[in-house]
Order: C-alpha cells, then structure tokens, then sequence
C-alpha cells in the first residue's frame, strides 16, 4: 500500500471515530446546552448560575434533564452505530463510495443535530407545558430525519463525487 493510500485510509478511520463521537456526545449534550443557553439569553443568569441550575434540575422532579438526554440521545446512539458499520464496511479501493458515504453520514450528523437543538431551544424558550410534549415526539422525528438526510446527503455527494 503506497503512502498516500495509508494516508487516506487513515483520515478516513480518523472521521469515521470523529463522526461517531460527535453524534453520541451530541445527543447527549444537546438538552443540557440548550439549557444553560436559555438560563443566558433569557434569564439573563451567568454562566455559572446557568450550571449550577443545570446541576440543580438534572434529576429533580418536573425537571429531570437527565432523563430528557437520554431520550434524545437514542435516535443519536442508533444512528452512531449505523454509521460505524456504515462507514467502516465500506470498500478502501473506492474511494467515490467512500465519499458518498462519508457525505450522506455528515449530513445526517449535522441535520439530527441542528434539528434537535431547534426543538430545545424553542421548546425552553417558550417554557409552557405543552411545549414539553416536544420532548415525546423528538426522537420519532429524529429517527425519521435520519433516512430523509442521508438521501439528501448522497444525493448532494453524487453531484461532487463522480
């Protein structure tokens, strides 16, 4: 293998691992960001104070941000180990497929992402109890998501990787 190859094969492995930690972290992560964004913006707290009501309202009752990270998180987790097969099955001698994958996984990342921090941030901003029903329907909205950005990231790919 030239050094070229083992270069891009490299680089390859190194987005794929990045790719997977960043949608994991992410899901996770999102609902506790969202959160001291809003303490911020609308609360005009400081970031400290954002924290410490973040610590505060992780496992209180009515609030409970931990469980509301990890039912955001799932579409997130199920999607991190698709694109860990997805990406580490594929071919190293095509590098076009390898391309349109790459692609169709990074635009799927960024869309589950900025989806689900939309949702928690006009959800927190609005703060009213049927804007928690947001929080039941988020990750069939997600899981949905997922198949509709991938397409659109292949399809984009197929336009620069020919």
């Amino acid at each position: 293998m030239s050094s070229t190859a083992t270069d891009s094969l490299r680089r390859f492995t190194v987005l794929t691992l990045v790719l997977y930690w960043t949608c994991t972290l992410s899901g996770l992560a999102i609902p506790w960001i969202a959160t001291i964004a809003v303490d911020m913006a609308k609360h005009d707290q400081s970031l400290a104070g954002a924290v410490r009501q973040l610590r505060l309202h992780l496992f209180a009752p009515g609030y409970n941000l931990f469980v509301i990270a990890l039912i955001n998180a799932m579409p997130f987790m199920i999607f991190a180990v698709f694109l860990l097969f997805h990406l580490g099955r594929s071919p190293m001698d095509d590098r076009t497929l390898r391309g349109r994958r790459s692609a169709g996984v990074l635009m799927t990342v960024v869309g589950l992402i900025a989806f689900s921090l939309w949702t928690h941030l006009t959800t927190l901003w609005q703060a009213d109890a049927q804007a928690a029903l947001a929080y039941l329907f988020l990750p069939f909205l997600l899981l949905l998501l997922i198949p509709i950005c991938y397409a659109f990231g292949r399809a984009v790919s197929t336009l620069v990787f020919r």
